[in-house]
């Protein structure tokens, strides 16, 4: 199931559900207020597991995990 991200419309909360692909915004309630006048919103994603040959050092290396020079290991990823 995917995530996906909501701004109600009302008190302008905006949260995140974990739902079934079938749901449509007017299916959802707003959390904070109950209402059900909410807007799913564009998200942005990445994946999750690197691939290639930096993937198996962990990202480090000259090269971090996704192409981007690095400043050293243990930088917390890609930076991006």
């Amino acid at each position: 199931m995917p995530l996906y991200e909501y701004r109600c419309e009302p008190c302008g909360d905006e949260f995140t559900l974990l739902q079934p692909m079938s749901v449509r915004p007017g299916d959802t309630t707003c959390p904070a207020c109950g209402g059900r006048e909410v807007a799913r919103r564009m998200s942005v994603f990445a994946p999750s597991v690197p691939s290639g040959p930096a993937s198996a050092q962990g990202g480090c290396g000259p090269m971090g995990g996704c192409g981007i020079p690095q400043s050293g290991c243990g930088s917390g990823g890609c930076g991006l």
